[in-house]
This record gives structure tokens, sequence and C-alpha cells, in this order.
């Protein structure tokens, strides 16, 4: 069998035409790979280094822009940590903070029902007053009441908020609990 297909492949190359097609398909695989060696492969390994480089730059970019961020980041942290220090380092009595959120209070209609002041214990440097609070007010004046708190010249914070819708009327009651923050004496 291979013999016949051997003998009918030597006799096809005696017709010209037939040789004409395979130095033609020969000469067209030589003009492929010629083109596959001196432009198809620089072209390739200069597309692959653009992409390289193009990854390298995203990368800078990110994290250059990550950089800012952090930068701008810990730039707000330094102004609020000297403005907390700032807090820290007001002297206060007891008596100007109860005017201070009296003050707060009056100034976002807010009305305080019950206050109580206790002196905590040192810890860390640090000398906290709490406030034990009863108001009442309309919700939007008892949110500003609350958000108000933490604009005082002192750091006060809102440790607690109970809220209760008042019976009589639509007001609401809350309890809060804020707490003062103050150094202690020779820190």
């Amino acid at each position: 069998m291979f013999a016949a297909i051997k003998a009918d492949l030597v006799f096809s190359l005696r017709h010209p035409r037939v040789r004409y097609s395979i130095v033609g398909f020969v000469l067209a695989m030589l003009l492929v790979l010629i083109v596959g060696v001196f432009f198809w492969w620089p072209v390739m390994h200069h597309v692959n280094r653009l992409k390289v480089e193009m990854d390298n730059r995203r990368r800078e970019i990110a994290s250059a822009e990550h950089n800012a961020r952090l930068a701008q980041a810990s730039g707000h942290a330094a102004q609020q940590m000297a403005m907390i220090e700032k807090k820290l380092d007001t002297s206060v009595t007891q008596a100007a903070l109860v005017q201070n959120i009296a003050t707060l209070a009056r100034r976002n209609k807010v009305t305080i029902i019950s206050e109580a002041y206790e002196e905590g214990r040192e810890k860390d440097g640090y000398a906290p007053l709490v406030h034990e609070l009863m108001v009442q007010a309309g919700y939007p004046e008892l949110r500003g009441f609350i958000s108000g708190v933490q604009q005082l010249p002192t750091l006060t914070i809102v440790q607690e908020a109970i809220l209760t819708r008042s019976s009589n009327s639509s007001a609401i009651k809350a309890q809060l609990n804020i707490i003062t923050y103050r150094r202690a004496a020779g820190h």
C-alpha cells in the first residue's frame, strides 16, 4: 500500500504544475518564516516590553496616589492631635464646664431637666469629669446639642445616650453620660 502511494507521488511530481506548486509552497513558507523572524518576533518582544513598562508605570502612579493620601491623612491626624492636646491642656473648673453645657443647651433650645457631676479617678495622667444629664427637646435640637458637645473648648465626649419619647408631647427625653477629660495636675 505504501509502495502504491509512493509510486503515485513520484508520478505526480513529473507534472510541471505540481512541481511549480511545490516550489511556490516552499517559497511561501520561506516568506512566512522570514516575516516571522524579521518582523513579528521583534514586534512581539516590543509589545511585551511596553506592557511591562505600562504595568510598572501604573504601579508607580498607584503608589504615588497612595502616598499622597497617606500624607494627607497624616497631616489631618497631626492637626486633630494638636487640637486634642490643646483641649486637654485647657484648664477648666467644674463650674465653667457646667456653664459651657448650659450655654450649649440654651443655644440649641434644649431643656436640662436634671444634672449630676462627679469627679472620676485619675488614670494615666488624666482626670475625667463625668456628667449625667437628663435633657428634653425635639430630635433636631437634641441632635444639635449632642454634636455640639464636641465643639466645647474641652475634650468632652458623649459616652452614652439613651433616648426615649416623652409621653405627653413629641419631645424626646435623653439621658446622657458625658465625660470631660483633663490633664491631671503635675502631668
